[in-house]
């Protein structure tokens, strides 16, 4: 009884350390996404496909992912990932997981 006690939060916690490991990525991708979309001569967009290209190389097909970029009014570029939550391995609700980078593009000063 005690076993399947922690055998249980030990699956628990490896599953939290997989979301929060998740979000992290996504950041990073988001972020770098950003950031490459204020090289000279990039447009958002290309921004948006470096991001879903970061994503898809680190999770393969395993996580459904879709990046988006916008270019902001005060000159920043936003790049926003939209992600499914693991909450069973890498299976989850669609969607559920949302994160953005932001980068400054000089070029709009």
């Amino acid at each position: 009884m005690v076993a399947v006690l922690i055998v249980m939060i030990a699956l628990l916690v490896i599953q939290a350390a997989l979301i929060v490991h998740t979000r992290n990525t996504l950041v990073d991708a988001a972020v770098q996404g950003a950031h490459h979309a204020t090289l000279a001569g990039s447009t958002p967009q290309d921004g948006a496909q470096r991001a879903q290209q970061l994503v898809d190389e680190r999770f393969g097909r395993g996580l459904e992912a879709e990046a988006t970029a916008v270019q902001e009014d005060d000159g920043t570029i936003r790049v926003q990932v939209d992600a499914t939550l693991p909450l069973v391995g890498l299976i989850g609700p669609a969607g559920a997981l949302s994160v953005e980078g932001r980068a400054v593009d000089e070029e709009a000063w």
